[in-house]
């Protein structure tokens, strides 16, 4: 094996100048950007660095570029004068090289000293220190991604430091969450594993790398329609559909679940002296002693959780245990129908019926399709299939039925798990949008179910063979014990400081050094950090051959289109048409007509009385 010097003396960038138990604070005399030689600078910010310490080099990673407060004009451009700096850095210390092995390894052997030198990293040798430091040369490995600084050289990952821990996804809308999941899948099947999707939105359901598909609904393409038997469900999740009342309906509703139980538990020989017709136990009059001897009888069955039983018949039998516990003069004899208790019940009585004939239940309480327990079982055994999808994409949200499927289902998972399934055979189920379905409780007040399945499968399933991955853009949301459990994340752009802080709580190794560059983060880009992963490295995750339907609303092709649609449904003005002119006249000029001279006005006499005397007008 060739030993790796990652000293090299042309990637010289400075010099320490000032050491903590974290950090080290370095000279970058070439940092600064001189004008038309920008690109010949050395020293930026994200920028991985080896400090050489003589008998063993240190990884680092820049944080801060500054220079001193006493020369920040220097940086101003000025005629005739160039700017002479000295910029100064600031180095998070991140791992030990192990020169013998060419690996990378956690903690320090020895802390750096003032003037130790520091390099810039070669991104083909950090790789390789990387890969050595993870998987044997011999040992199967995933390709995840790669160092953009790296031009091409990819970073390989061993399935156990993946997934032995479980495993988290986490980032905000757009940063890559669904193509870090897509990769995975992609990756994890050509090495031959087997994993489950379960699939909230449908986005992984079209993918051309998966083998099965399972949906709820009416299927599209090659989609299997399936239902959960609710013979697999519990009785606390029955309680949380049905929601009795504390006093008297959750009381009457446990006693016909034990009914009901009873008589599927003795189908073959119904008890002496207990009276079943039609599938329900009969107890107005009835005597006691050989109701209470069967239940004693069939103590395992009945005390099975499940739910093994003719459900149609819950609500009449809940009728039926609407009696007195004994009847008046005879306490050897149940009592007659308690009209009050009836009563009662009545509401759930009716809720029972709505909820059993409803359209949003028919994925458990009815039969189409095939059973998802016998579909999977089915799909393990099978070495040719790798990948299945379990759509949640057509299972709706009243009843809060989407949480309690999926977490029935995770519960059918971790007791194949806790039977040994998966000891020699590894499985691994992924489940988008955890926030939706961790820490969470269903119900009311007077019946509660935690969804506890996947916490439960974080917290003991590594050790039946049974692990996970968990993607969110919500790490806030997921309990402080699940987030405890798993080992490898992978961090996509988180804006939200409750989320970052949440993972610098779950993984020591995302300190606030590293924490900055989260909100920075390009899409696609992650930054990948775990216990058996020497120092917290960002990759660009590679695009999935099949990438997931994750795509937002169109509203360029959409308005586009309509605004199209509506321009053609528009009448067609008629176009005008100009008059024909005349043909042009010659002008003839008016008539001449005589002058007509108008005549004077006649004289009229100063005094009218003398109108007459014409010679009285001429003066004398």
């Amino acid at each position: 094996m060739t030993r790796i010097n990652p000293i090299n003396p042309e990637r010289y960038i400075g010099t320490i100048t000032q050491a903590t138990a974290s950090y080290v604070h370095v000279n970058l005399p070439n940092a600064a950007a001189v004008p038309e030689r920008r690109g010949l600078s050395l020293g930026a910010v994200g920028d991985f660095v080896f400090v050489d310490c003589e008998r063993f080099q240190i990884l680092g990673r820049i944080v801060e570029t500054k220079i001193p407060d006493a020369e920040r004009l220097t940086v101003e451009p000025s005629l005739g004068k160039s700017a002479v700096t000295n910029p100064i850095g600031k180095i998070q210390l991140l791992a030990a090289v192990e020169q013998r092995s060419n690996k990378l390894r956690r903690g320090l052997p020895d802390f750096p000293r003032i003037g130790d030198g520091v390099y810039l990293a070669e991104p083909s040798q950090l790789t390789t220190l990387i890969r050595n430091a993870v998987a044997n040369e011999d040992e199967l490995t995933l390709s995840i991604g790669r160092i953009d600084a790296a031009d091409g050289v990819d970073v390989c990952l061993p399935p156990e430091k993946i997934f032995g821990r479980h495993c988290g996804v986490f980032g905000a809308t757009g940063g890559g969450k669904s193509w870090t999941v897509a990769t995975l899948v992609q990756q994890l099947k050509k090495a031959g594993g087997r994993a489950i999707v379960l699939d909230p939105t449908g986005e992984f359901a079209d993918m051309g790398n998966v083998d099965e598909v399972f949906v709820f609904d009416a299927p599209a393409g090659a989609a299997r329609r399936v239902h959960f038997p609710y013979r697999q469900i519990t009785e606390d999740d029955l309680f949380s559909l049905f929601r009795p009342s504390g006093q008297s309906q959750g009381p009457r509703l446990r006693e016909a679940i034990k009914s009901l139980k009873l008589v599927a538990a003795s189908a073959a020989a119904p008890p002496a002296g207990v009276f079943v017709n039609n599938g329900l136990i009969e107890k107005a009059g009835r005597p006691r002693a050989p109701y209470f001897n069967a239940l004693h009888a069939h103590a395992a069955q009945l005390h099975d959780p499940a739910c093994d039983f003719d459900i149609a018949n819950l609500a009449e039998q809940v009728k039926n245990e609407c009696v007195w516990a004994s009847g008046q003069g005879n306490a050897a004899a149940f009592g007659n129908t308690d009209q009050n208790s009836l009563g009662y019940c009545e509401s759930l009585i009716a809720r029972i019926n709505t909820l059993l004939g409803s359209r949003e239940l028919e994925c458990i309480f009815k039969t189409n399709g095939t059973s998802l327990v016998t579909e999977l079982r089915a799909f393990l055994a099978d070495d040719s299939r790798d990948i299945a999808v379990i759509s949640f994409k057509d299972v709706r949200f009243e009843h809060n039925t989407r949480e309690i499927l999926l977490n029935v289902i995770g519960r059918f998972l971790l007791a194949e798990a806790r039977a040994g399934a998966f000891r020699t055979s590894p499985l691994v189920v992924f489940l988008d949008e955890a926030h939706q379905f961790l820490g969470r409780s269903v119900g009311d007040e007077h019946s509660t179910v935690k969804l506890d399945s996947f916490g439960l499968i974080a917290k003991e399933g590594r050790k039946y063979g049974l692990t996970c991955v968990l993607a969110t853009q919500r790490p806030r949301d997921i309990p402080q014990d699940v987030m405890s459990q798993l080992g490898t994340l992978f961090v996509h752009r988180l804006t939200n400081d409750q989320d970052r802080e949440t993972v610098e709580r779950a993984c020591g190794d995302l300190d606030r050094g590293a924490a900055q560059f989260v909100p920075m983060l390009a899409p696609g880009e992650a930054v990948v950090i775990g216990p058996d992963i020497p120092a917290p490295v960002p990759l660009f995750i590679h695009p999935p051959e099949y990438p997931p339907d994750s795509k937002g609303p169109e509203f360029q092709s959409f308005w586009r289109g309509r605004r199209e649609r509506a321009a053609a449904a528009l009448p067609v003005p008629p176009v005008p048409v100009p008059p024909i002119p005349a043909p042009p006249n010659p002008i003839s000029p008016p008539p001449t007509q005589a002058a007509v001279i108008p005549s004077p006005p006649p004289i009229q006499p100063t005094n009218p009385q003398f109108a007459d005397d014409l010679d009285d007008e001429v003066p004398f």
